[in-house]
């Protein structure tokens, strides 16, 4: 369970323009229309992290023989990761969200770009990889359950907290420190990708 929480958690943190969205929404919008985000981003990456769980347990007890690769696999998306989350661009303003739709409406649109975003299976995949969810699982159907809840956990945990934020708190907070706050994230998750990365590749050799 403790890899899936991990898992749900890291992959959250690193979909930083999701939390940027989110907190302009809030800054912008109604509580309703933040929880509809925050829905959103969660159901999407649950449905990814779903769709990894079943594929890495599956590929690893199949071909058994791949795990290397597989290791290696995860090292370079994470590399990549780490360098795009790098070079995204500084957050500069909270209040250009626009005009929101429907909370029912906003929802929907979040989820569908959040669900078509490309490269969501293959770091849901890598990061599982590197917290070691191979190598303290056995690569049987039985141990997804337990790891869903966990990712499930490390998901909510993390949406649920900055939905609260940005609902209750980001109106009141001076805009300088909320900027502040949240490009902070950014090469905070730079350096976490970094050192899953060097863990996946320690799993290679």
């Amino acid at each position: 369970m403790l890899e899936g929480i991990a898992a749900g958690f890291i992959l959250s943190l690193g979909l930083f323009p999701g939390t940027v969205w989110l907190v302009k929404v809030g800054y912008s919008g109604a509580k309703s229309h933040v929880f509809a985000v925050a829905g959103a981003f969660a159901l999407s990456q649950l449905v990814w992290l779903a769709v990894a769980i079943s594929g890495v347990l599956l590929m690893t007890a199949r071909l058994s023989l791949l795990r290397t690769a597989m290791h290696g696999f995860a090292a370079f998306v994470l590399g990549y990761m780490a360098i795009k989350l790098m070079r995204t661009r500084r957050v500069e303003v909270l209040d250009d969200a626009g005009e929101l739709p429907a909370a029912a409406t906003l929802f929907r649109s979040t989820f569908n770009r959040a669900l078509a975003m490309p490269m969501r299976l293959p770091t849901a995949m890598a990061v599982l990889l590197a917290t070691g969810l191979t190598v303290n699982h056995p690569s049987s159907w039985s141990t997804v359950p337990l790891v869903l809840l966990g990712a499930f956990i490390g998901v909510c945990g993390w949406w649920a907290q900055v939905a609260l934020l940005s609902a209750c708190f980001v109106q009141r907070v001076p805009e300088r420190v909320t900027l502040k706050s949240l490009n902070k994230i950014r090469p905070f998750c730079g350096l976490l990708y970094c050192v899953l990365c060097v863990i996946a590749l320690l799993l290679v050799v």
